[in-house]
């Protein structure tokens, strides 16, 4: 579970960055790919926001089955205890 929560966190990373980068990096965006000069660097936006939006509903879900062991895993130590007595 790690990996996938690391790898969330990139993926929500690398949206921000690209929303920021459509936003106020016009003229480095210009500089990396020139074949851009005159067209609307709007896909870059979008696919910012898509990556965002992977990576938060891959987090989304990956933490409900955390919470979800984790609750579980209280539950039985909370029953186990109350048998014990």
């Amino acid at each position: 579970m790690g990996k996938i929560v690391i790898v969330t966190y990139v993926l929500r990373g690398l949206g921000f960055v690209l929303v920021l980068l459509s936003l106020f990096g016009h003229s480095l965006i210009l500089n990396v790919f020139p074949g851009l000069e005159g067209q609307s660097i709007n896909p870059i936006f979008y696919s910012g926001i898509g990556v965002y939006l992977v990576g938060a509903v891959i987090y989304f879900f990956v933490n409900k089955k955390i919470r979800a062991e984790r609750r579980r895993r209280e539950i039985e130590e909370l029953t186990s205890d109350n048998e014990d007595k």
